[in-house]
């Protein structure tokens, strides 16, 4: 953990007294269950403080995601235009007949997403699955980073440290919303950064 993110953890840890605590608890319950992010009785998010991430976390995690992305791309190029390696991807007559359809854009999932752990002491990625069927995962930290910049504690921490989410890449917004057939929403996406000079 880089020293302005572990300075910047002590702080939000420091900050939750019994009572800023328990009214940030309410506040976060009350947010999630007014947004549906509740599954049953178990809600999105059951911590009080987001992960933060320094900005050269956020740079590496891009550039390790870009060359995977990369890699995916070449795979789907491959297989469109090559019957043996579309064979390894074992696709059922209908998926098959589809193949040769334009879908109205060039990439192939617009809204997947890349769910991995990240080590950022070790600068280690482990990616434990591509998720190319569902825009879920950004749309929940796009509601995420709202309910958390709203909690009574992190606005004491925005006193003493900067947070900025990170806006969803307006392509995939837009891709999102034209395969909808609407006009493309608003939303934001979670990374946090913070702005205390260094030490």
């Amino acid at each position: 953990m880089t020293s302005v993110v572990r300075r910047a953890v002590d702080h939000y840890h420091e900050l939750l007294s019994d009572e800023l605590a328990g009214e940030s608890q309410a506040a976060l319950e009350a947010e999630l269950r007014s947004r549906g992010l509740f599954f049953g009785e178990r809600p999105l998010c059951t911590v009080l403080r987001p992960r933060f991430l320094a900005p050269e976390h956020y740079r590496f995690l891009r550039s390790r995601c870009a060359v995977l992305l990369r890699a995916f791309d070449r795979a789907h190029r491959a297989a469109l235009t090559s019957d043996v390696v579309r064979r390894q991807f074992g696709l059922t007559e209908w998926e098959e007949a589809l193949v040769p359809e334009d879908p109205g854009f060039s990439d192939p999932s617009p809204t997947s997403r890349i769910d991995a752990f990240f080590f950022p002491e070790q600068g280690d990625l482990r990616v434990t699955e591509y998720n190319a069927e569902t825009p879920a995962g950004t749309a929940y930290n796009d509601a995420l980073s709202e309910v958390f910049l709203a909690l009574p504690v992190m606005r004491q921490f925005l006193r003493r440290f900067d947070v900025r989410p990170v806006r969803f890449p307006r392509r995939q917004l837009q891709g999102l919303a034209d395969g909808l057939g609407t006009s493309t929403p608003r939303a934001h996406s979670v990374v946090r950064r913070s702005r205390e000079p260094a030490r």
